[in-house]
Parts: structure tokens; C-alpha cells; sequence
């Protein structure tokens, strides 16, 4: 009769130890790979040698020239430069700096983004030009100042010259991002997917219905 009693008592006796807190679960390839491409991304920046004179980003990529462009962050603009996916923004001086999100294609990237910019042409000589031959034009320049013509790819720019006719700038904006889809993707900012412009060749294995479904076809 006793055996249970001294069973009880030595259960009693025992002290509880809560299990050992299980080990920190090791961040997974995933998780060290977007750390590793965040901090890439951090420290990518690097000076355009353009000052807000010559380049005003606001003046130049959402003023109907190109559709392609997105505002990805205050004072920043990102596109595609050929395969490049660019960032551009001012700094706190308003000089330009630029963030590649392909930064093994650096050297060839740069170089494209300033032929895409039409960097070698002075703004600030062409200023000076024009307001000494027009005085309207001379009142009218310090608002004008860093509005840039882009140098883009004729194809390009053709095919987003024919989304605009007779169009409004949502609509416009809807179909050049259908076309654009069509191309490869190069990576994503912020909400936005960026890809690289289609060749005409991949145009050309779209079908009238599917362009009308997207929203083609003159109102």
C-alpha cells in the first residue's frame, strides 16, 4: 500500500526543467540573398558629375517624353537604359547621383546612361543662347533650369510616340507598360517591374486581340 505513496512522494520531489529555448533558426539562402542585395543596393550610389542645372530629374522624366520611367522614391526617377535597371536621384546639394541594380555591367552602364541623358550637350551654354536671342525666354529660364531632352532608342521612342496619339496620359501610360512587359524582365523597384524594351521581333508575335484586350486601338 505504501509503494504508491512513495511513488507519489518522489514525483513530488522532482523539479521541473523546461526544455531547453530551441536554437535561432539560420536565416535561409533566400533571406541571405536579399540582405546581401539590399546592402548592395545601399551602397551602389555613386555621383553622376551632373548638378541639378544640367539635370533636373522632375523637369525631365514625367513631362510626356518618356512613359517608362517611375517615380520610385522622393527625388528619385528608375528605368531601363538598354539591359540596365538605373535609379536616379538628387542629393541634398541637388547635384544627380545614380544606383545600378546590375552592377556587374557598371562600366558599359554608365556610359549608356549618359548617351541616354544626352549628357555632352551643356544645358547651361544653351541657356545662355537662347536668352540672349529671347527675352521672353531669358525671363522664363531659371524655371526651366535642368530640363533635359533624352536621347532615347528610336524604337522606343516610335512605339510610345504611337501609344500617344490621340490619347490621354493614362491611357498612354497603360498601353506603353503592356508593350514593355513583353520584354524581359530586368528586376523590380519598389511596386514597379521593370523590363527591358521588346524587340520588334517579339512585338510581332502579339495578335490584334490581344493588343485591343490591353486597350489598343484609337477611341
Amino acid at each position: 500500500i505504501q509503494f504508491p505513496a512513495m511513488t507519489n512522494k518522489r514525483k513530488r520531489s522532482q523539479k521541473h526543467t523546461p526544455p531547453p529555448p530551441p536554437p535561432s533558426t539560420p536565416p535561409t539562402p533566400q533571406t541571405q540573398a536579399r540582405h546581401s542585395l539590399n546592402t548592395a543596393k545601399a551602397r551602389a550610389w555613386a555621383p553622376l558629375s551632373l548638378t541639378r542645372h544640367e539635370l533636373s530629374l522632375p523637369l525631365t522624366f514625367p513631362t510626356g517624353q518618356t512613359f517608362l520611367w517611375k517615380n520610385t522614391a522622393p527625388s528619385q526617377y528608375t528605368g531601363v537604359v538598354g539591359p540596365h535597371l538605373i535609379s536616379l536621384k538628387h542629393l541634398q546639394n541637388g547635384d544627380v547621383s545614380y544606383c545600378l541594380h546590375s552592377p556587374s555591367h557598371s562600366d558599359t552602364a554608365e556610359t549608356a546612361l549618359l548617351d541616354f541623358l544626352n549628357a555632352t550637350v551643356s544645358l547651361a551654354d544653351l541657356w545662355k543662347t537662347f536668352s540672349a536671342s529671347d527675352a521672353r525666354f531669358a525671363e522664363l529660364a531659371h524655371h526651366l533650369s535642368g530640363a533635359r531632352v533624352l536621347r532615347q532608342d528610336p524604337f522606343e521612342c516610335l512605339i510610345q510616340f504611337l501609344c500617344s496619339s490621340n490619347n490621354n496620359i493614362g491611357r498612354i501610360t497603360k498601353m506603353v507598360n503592356y508593350v514593355s512587359s513583353l520584354g524581359t524582365h530586368v528586376g523590380d523597384v519598389g511596386e514597379f517591374q521593370f523590363h527591358a524594351f521588346p524587340s520588334l521581333e517579339q512585338l510581332s508575335s502579339v495578335s490584334e486581340q490581344q493588343l485591343r484586350d490591353a486597350g489598343f486601338g484609337y477611341r
